[in-house]
């Protein structure tokens, strides 16, 4: 199955709450190709001007990543019994992973750094922001910047924490 194509009818096992979810998010799909295409179809025109199919292309990326995590989040819910390669994992369960809090700090260090960078660079380039695109794309990679650092946050987090599954309660009250 491609990230365009979605099966005809609901998978078997979903919770009235997962139907809603899996109905919701396969409508995005379907509604969201033909938003791509023309994005696509728009970046192609040839009366298109070039800074504006640049920039139309980098939406058209951007969409497709969407497009591709919608795609992934409806086969996790459709495959929840046998999880497949295209659908989007959960959580893992088990013990606090130190080594991966350690790495993802390190890494947090580096971008909120590189967030400073860029922060300086835009301003360096506030000369060029009516002749060129680069502040607007040195904006970009800052908005891409903290996605990294808010991703990488939750991975810290999530490394920093026992993810073990509680016991069922028991049926009797403790001794």
């Amino acid at each position: 199955m491609t990230p365009t194509e979605l099966p005809a009818t609901l998978p078997f096992g979903l919770s009235p709450l997962e139907e809603g979810l899996y109905r919701h998010l396969s409508e995005h799909v379907s509604s969201e190709a033909d938003l791509l295409a023309s994005y696509r179809e728009l970046a192609e025109a040839p009366d298109t001007p070039e800074a504006a199919r640049y920039l139309i292309r980098l939406i058209v990326e951007d969409e497709e990543r969407h497009h591709r995590l919608f795609h992934e989040m409806t086969a996790a819910l459709g495959n929840q019994w046998a999880p497949s390669s295209d659908a989007a994992p959960d959580l893992p369960s088990g013990p606090r992973s130190q080594a991966l809090e350690e790495v993802t700090i390190r890494f947090l260090a580096a971008e909120r750094e590189d967030q400073k960078q860029l922060r300086a660079l835009r301003r360096e380039m506030r000369p060029f922001r009516n002749t060129t695109l680069w502040a607007l794309l040195v904006e970009l990679m800052e908005h891409d910047t903290a996605k990294h650092i808010h991703l990488l946050t939750f991975v810290r987090d999530h490394a920093a924490r026992s993810n073990r599954v509680p016991p069922p309660p028991s049926s009797s009250p403790p001794t």
